[in-house]
């Protein structure tokens, strides 16, 4: 803070020094041609910030020691506005707000006094005042689109580009519950996605401007309304467990079974659709383990849950209490789905997933338990949702393309090679006579409406030179597209790699846009859809 002031005094004398030498001749003519007159220290400075019907002047004071007293005239000394003061030392910042001004510029004339009744040379600063003029020209900021609803649990609210002053929008509506939501577009915002809102309901949005870049005050549009899509709840149904495996645990206990079926136990035990047996952490061992124990199911492929049920030990209070559950697609990257409390007296009890996560691998970790024991059980653990199946792509024809490359050897360089199930061959754009830059697309007509889960895609394998992003749209008409977002694409693995399409669109045709890389060509290993062909 002693340096800033330090600073600050450094520029404030230059300023007096500048400022002296400039107006030597206007403060003899105007203070000493009577002879020696004492004047107080004189406002240095002075910025104006407009507002509604009113300003914010500031200023400062530097060694004003018997300074009381500020003037601030304007309206050719018509107006005036007299603030007492006691500056600070060595320097102060001072404001003063004007209010009860008409809509238009000022000129302001500011000037001090001292204890003797000393005035200072007049500095003088312009500034504006805001009212009805400029709130008639605002106009909300505008509405692009509102996309999904339906069966799909999130609607998109793209917005335009903002005007200036701009400083951001509020958006207004109900939730499923009745309750009200109110959330903020800042400028940067292109779009908000919401995922609880009443169906068919109203959306009332208002933007918010500053008529100077430092206003004091924030004006409103007039507020307008947009009804909001139909929410139809999206509900699977309970998830076949025969494909289940158990790829991973913490520990189980296979003495259980001297009391039961050999799986009493076992983790395979938590998924063998069967309450009566039961997956047990190790209580058999030297040292058994605490808590937290855990169990990674497989489901064998990828679903789209929206609920998901545990049953716990039949007869038993001790079981969970608090547990977490984490999805992931590769068994390596997870995501929490959050944590979550069991209710001791209930035999089985249902959890929403209200994000409706992809996933092919589950993780259930057990992180306290009833009556402080050290281990855990379960009964059952049971998943409901739409399992998105491959989608067949034995009669899929490639539609339209940016390029591609032949050179490379057929049917290596040809989009179809994206699409044979052979990750030995792959999709190349052109390097033969020319390399285009991306974007870099193909077009597939799948040759049937498809309820679109999610995309995989394979790297051409061992060749980390591809795009690292790119997006996927899909069309009923195979001419007009909708995008259905933009998503990362990890070069460096020959793994592959799913993406989930929130909107869970119904389409025919499906266009895959690389649009960023490394360098300026592309190219891609295989392409799948994931999703379901029933009405």
């Amino acid at each position: 803070m002693k340096n800033i002031t330090n600073i600050l005094l450094s520029i404030f004398c230059g300023i007096i020094i500048l400022s002296s030498c400039e107006k030597m001749e206007d403060i003899h003519s105007d203070f000493l041609k009577d002879g020696d007159i004492i004047y107080a220290p004189k406002p240095l400075m002075p910025q104006s910030f407009g507002g509604k019907n009113r300003l914010k002047l500031k200023y400062y004071l530097m060694n004003a020691v018997n300074v009381n007293k500020c003037v601030v005239e304007w309206d050719e000394g018509n107006s005036s506005q007299t603030i007492d003061v006691t500056p600070k030392l060595p320097l102060d910042s001072l404001e003063i707000i004007i209010d009860g001004l008409e809509e238009k510029s000022y000129i302001f004339n500011i000037y001090t006094i001292d204890t003797n009744g000393n005035r200072s040379v007049k500095e003088q600063v312009t500034g504006s005042a805001y009212d009805a003029k400029f709130q008639s020209g605002l106009t909300n900021r505008p509405l692009a689109s509102i996309v999904g609803g339906g069966t799909t649990d999130s609607i998109v609210v793209s917005w335009g580009t903002p005007a200036e002053g701009h400083t951001g929008l509020q958006m207004m509506y109900n939730n499923r519950a009745g309750e009200p939501v109110s959330r903020m577009v800042l400028p940067e915002d292109d779009a908000i996605v919401i995922r609880d809102w009443e169906s068919e309901g109203e959306m009332t949005y208002q933007s918010y401007y500053v008529p100077e870049p430092l206003a004091i005050d924030t004006f409103a549009a007039e507020n307008e309304q947009v009804t909001m899509p139909m929410y139809i709840e999206f509900r699977g149904t309970p998830v076949d467990k025969t494909n289940w495996t158990i790829v991973d645990f913490s520990s189980e206990e296979p003495a259980e079974a001297q009391w039961g079926p050999p799986i009493q136990g076992l983790a395979a035990a938590a998924i063998d659709n069967d309450p009566t047996t039961f997956w047990h952490s190790a209580w058999d061992l030297e040292v058994n383990p605490e808590h937290p124990h855990h169990i990674t199911i497989d489901f064998g492929a990828v679903i789209k849950m929206n609920a998901f049920e545990l049953t716990k030990r039949q007869g038993k209070n001790d079981c969970q209490k608090r547990f977490t559950v984490e999805v992931s697609l590769d068994n390596v990257n997870f995501t929490s789905l959050g944590t979550f409390t069991y209710e001791q007296a209930s035999a089985s009890q249902r959890y929403q997933t209200n994000s409706l996560p992809m996933a092919r691998y589950l993780r259930y970790t057990a992180i306290e338990a009833y009556e402080d024991k050290f281990y855990t059980h379960l009964a059952e653990f049971s998943v409901e949702g739409v399992v998105a199946a491959q989608i067949d792509r034995s009669t899929w024809d490639v539609t339209d393309f940016s390029s591609e490359e032949p050179a490379e050897g057929d049917p290596n360089g040809r989009v179809i090679a994206a699409l044979d199930g052979d990750l030995g061959t792959f999709w190349h754009t052109q390097w033969n006579g020319g390399s285009p830059d991306y974007p870099h697309y193909f077009v597939v007509d799948m040759k049937q409406q498809v309820k679109i889960l999610a995309v995989e895609c394979f790297r051409r394998q061992g060749d980390d030179r591809g795009q690292a992003k790119y997006k996927i749209h899909t069309s009923d008409d195979g001419v007009n597209f909708v995008d259905q977002g933009t998503f990362d694409f990890d070069n460096k693995i020959d793994a592959g790699q799913m993406a989930s399409l929130a909107f869970m669109p119904e389409a025919r045709y499906i266009k895959y846009e690389a649009i960023e890389g490394p360098n300026n060509f592309a190219f891609l290993a295989e392409f799948y859809v994931y999703g379901t062909t029933e009405p």
